[in-house]
């Protein structure tokens, strides 16, 4: 089971804050931090001064995290295999 629901990519926003992140993938930041940790996906400041994620983060992350619990590791996969 997936520790984050699924979300339609197609949807999603161009910029998510740090805490629309945690509603989004429904955990509490300190567990977003650090899976953003674990995922080498940082925080980047907006064009108004806010810290959070653009869309492209947003998706690896979600993409790492939602594949954990399968034991798959979607973000190192060798193209070449």
């Amino acid at each position: 089971m997936a520790s984050v629901p699924y979300i339609n990519y197609k949807d999603l926003n161009e910029f998510y804050t740090i805490s629309e992140v945690c509603k989004l993938f429904e955990m509490e930041k300190s567990e977003l931090k650090k899976k953003c940790e674990k995922y080498d996906i940082q925080p980047r400041r907006n064009e108004i001064g806010e810290h959070g994620f653009v869309k492209y983060d947003v998706r690896k992350l979600h993409n790492a995290i939602y594949h954990e619990a399968a034991g798959q590791r979607a973000w190192e996969d060798d193209p070449w295999a």
